[in-house]
């Protein structure tokens, strides 16, 4: 096998419902000449294919815009799989637009393609069908015989009606137009066809030749209901080989196109026309006749097994997969990383993939968005891949899954979506020439269903439980989310030698309350923090929204201790003065730290300050736990919100005496009732300086304080810098 070269061109295949049997014979070619010539292979197909164009199912049909990669330097259309005629005009006008590449296409000569770059390749159904038909006058003496084609002036199945006329034309068997019978090449026509037999309408002939599997299995059960005996009173041949003849009776004799060969000749077309070499003439490549039990030939024992063995392994996986509880536990997910997690554990259903990667735009979850993002973010869901990092890349560039895929692997694109929203694409990664089968439609169904779960959860009810929907950022704050945090943090940790100060800020802490007007106005209060971060910390600081109430800040400028404190204390003073959390949650519920974070070690980094806001977190359930927590958490609250509160007041309205309840105040807080008094003060006073114009002295005044430079010794004596300084370091 030759490896493919990193500059050389990819093929695309171009398909619809890739996952049926004739496609993926066509597919096992393509990917074995793809190997072997070093040409690496990407298909893009949708999932279901309906006869008739179904607007609910349009948006399927955006995985053929990959068409438009400039990796690619070839195109495989299998044109007969495309049988909606509005996606045929949607295909084709792409096509039109991507004459700079050969275009190779499987399947009958279509004038509306006929570009100058399309060669069109196809097996000889007239050729078949003759051959078919010299077999029942030669083998089996039949002379009558019938003939049940598709639809009455469709290339394919009169070709197919002239193969059988050449054939009786050579035995000198004259041509009866009237054993000719049309229908739609499904099981339906088989079995209208069978009851005017049984009813004698039409007289039963020596054989049926059908030219489709599908209307030989509708005669067939017909029959077998009716006691008409076959072979014995007829012969029935079909054509096609769709590996289901284990269900009906008897096994059908049947035909079995060259699709392989097919796809064979197609990449070897445009290896050569890449490679600036004129391709062999194209031969029709010849099928084969799989004998059965619908006529005297027999069924080959060896041919039997086999398809035994693959109608095995197929109930075994839809088995499974029926079983399996995947579409639930997705529906149940909050985040992107456990909806990743639920589909690694069951990456077993999907059959004998070796890899597989959920591609979402870079804006999947804003359901308000005009159009799909060009920028995907790509992720393996086998566990065994969990700690590589999220690829991103623009939906034309191939190359960069193939940088962690072995070189002749192949990759199935296929789209995610529900009703009018895209999501993006699912690509199984294969390494032989193997696809997948027709379960995986209820995997993907999971998946698309799971992923709209997830936007509900992304809308105002269940925001806060649902982080992480983007692969870099937060969408309710714009913030990174960890993994983009994360990665920002690597970054800036390699641009400096200088030692790096970082915040964390948690909110609602001890908040257990889960309402649905609980997590409006958590939402709300996140936005308006997020908006206080932003207002509070310089401009170029790492923020990070960790999880639902967790803020990480890093990257702050500061060369001491003292500095960070700054910052800190500037974010409490402005969290205080512009939300409500001191008459509602109380100032409790926000804990703020700051550290220094340990350099070149972004993992490290992030557990010093989350150790030390879990510290923190300790030490406040350590003071709730109090016996006089509530009364005393209450009085706090009051305080900075009340700057002029006396604790005679205060005594008066708890029946404490000044005595006791200053000790009960310090024992809980470590701090006094005054000199909190005093720190309320300041903290209003910080915010004014930091978030309006006031001059220092209106602060003061507004502060409480009667005396102005009294308030500027408390002042510093609290945050240790002069008001001045504390405003122009806000600045």
């Amino acid at each position: 096998m030759v490896r493919p070269e990193k500059n050389k061109g990819m093929i695309g295949v171009i398909a619809a419902e890739v996952n049926s049997i004739e496609q993926r014979q066509i597919m096992k070619g393509i990917i074995r000449k793809a190997q072997e010539v070093g040409r690496k292979v990407v298909v893009f197909s949708n999932l279901y294919n309906s006869y008739e164009y179904n607007n609910d199912l349009a948006l399927e049909n955006r995985i053929y815009e990959l068409m438009f990669s400039p990796d690619l330097c070839g195109l495989v259309l299998i044109e007969e799989s495309i049988i909606n005629e509005t996606l045929r005009e949607i295909i084709r006008g792409m096509l039109e637009k991507r004459q700079d590449i050969p275009v190779c296409a499987i399947g009958i000569y279509v004038e509306a393609i006929a570009f100058p770059n399309v060669r069109f390749i196809d097996s000889d159904d007239a050729r078949d069908m003759e051959e078919l038909t010299e077999h029942l006058i030669q083998v089996h003496q039949c002379e009558k015989i019938d003939i049940l084609t598709g639809f009455q002036d469709n290339p394919a199945a009169e070709r197919r009606v002239d193969g059988y006329h050449t054939a009786l034309e050579r035995h000198g068997i004259p041509f009866d137009p009237a054993r000719v019978h049309y229908g739609d090449f499904w099981m339906t026509s088989g079995e209208k066809l069978a009851d005017r037999y049984i009813s004698r309408e039409l007289p039963l002939p020596d054989a049926i030749l059908c030219t489709s599997d599908h209307m030989a299995y509708g005669l067939l059960d017909k029959f077998l209901a009716a006691g008409i005996r076959v072979p014995e009173d007829v012969i029935i041949i079909g054509y096609e080989y769709i590996y289901e003849r284990i269900y009906h009776s008897p096994m059908l004799s049947t035909y079995q196109r060259a699709r392989i060969e097919l796809g064979v000749s197609a990449v070897e077309i445009i290896d050569c026309i890449d490679r600036g070499l004129e391709p062999p003439v194209f031969v029709p490549p010849k099928g084969i006749r799989v004998p059965g039990e619908s006529c005297p030939c027999g069924a080959d024992p060896v041919q039997l097994h086999s398809e035994l063995e693959a109608m095995r392994v197929k109930q075994q996986y839809e088995k499974w997969n029926v079983l399996a509880t995947v579409e639930q536990q997705l529906t149940v997910c909050s985040t992107l990383d456990d909806f990743i997690h639920v589909l690694g554990e069951h990456q077993f259903l999907v059959r004998w993939v070796q890899n597989m990667y959920l591609c979402l735009c870079e804006n999947w979850y804003d359901t308000g968005a005009e159009k799909p993002d060009d920028i995907l973010t790509c992720r393996s869901v086998m566990p065994w891949n969990a700690d590589q990092p999220a690829i991103t890349c623009r939906k034309h560039d191939f190359q960069a899954l193939y940088a962690r895929s072995p070189e002749d692997s192949v990759h199935y694109y296929l789209p995610i979506f529900f009703q009018n929203h895209f999501f993006g694409y699912y690509v199984l990664e294969y390494h032989g020439p193997d696809t997948y089968d027709d379960i995986f439609r209820n995997w993907m169904k999971s998946i698309s269903n799971g992923l709209e779960f997830l936007c509900m959860k992304n809308d105002i009810r269940y925001l806060l439980h649902c982080q992480n929907l983007s692969d870099q950022h937060d969408s309710l704050t714009g913030f990174y989310n960890q993994r983009g945090y994360e990665s920002a943090l690597r970054a800036r940790l390699s641009e400096t030698e200088q030692p790096v100060w970082g915040l964390a800020l948690r909110t609602d802490v001890l908040q257990s309350e889960v309402s649905p007007s609980a997590q409006q106005k958590q939402i709300e209060r996140v936005q308006l923090i997020s908006e206080i971060l932003r207002d509070a910390l310089p401009q170029n600081c790492v923020l990070g929204r960790m999880d639902a109430h967790t803020f990480f800040a890093a990257d702050i400028p500061c060369e001491s201790e003292a500095d960070c404190g700054f910052f800190r204390q500037k974010l409490l003073a402005s969290i205080f003065a512009r939300t409500n959390l001191t008459a509602t949650d109380g100032m409790e519920s926000v804990i703020c730290v700051t550290a220094q974070l340990p350099a070149n070690s972004v993992t490290d980094g992030i557990a010093v300050l989350r150790e030390e806001l879990d510290a923190e977190t300790e030490a406040l359930m350590q003071q709730k736990s109090h016996p006089h927590a509530a009364a005393l958490f209450a009085v706090r609250n009051r305080l900075y919100r009340e700057i002029d509160l006396s604790m005679d007041e205060v005594c008066r309205q708890h029946a404490f005496s000044a005595g006791y309840f200053r000790q009960i105040y310090k024992s809980c807080f470590g701090v006094s009732f005054h000199q909190d008094a005093i720190s309320a003060r300041i903290c209003y006073a910080s915010h004014l300086l930091s978030d309006t114009v006031m001059s220092i002295a209106s602060v003061a005044e507004q502060c409480g304080y009667e005396d102005y430079n009294y308030f500027l010794r408390q002042f510093q004596k609290v945050t240790g810098v002069t008001p001045g300084q504390f405003r122009r370091k806000s600045v």
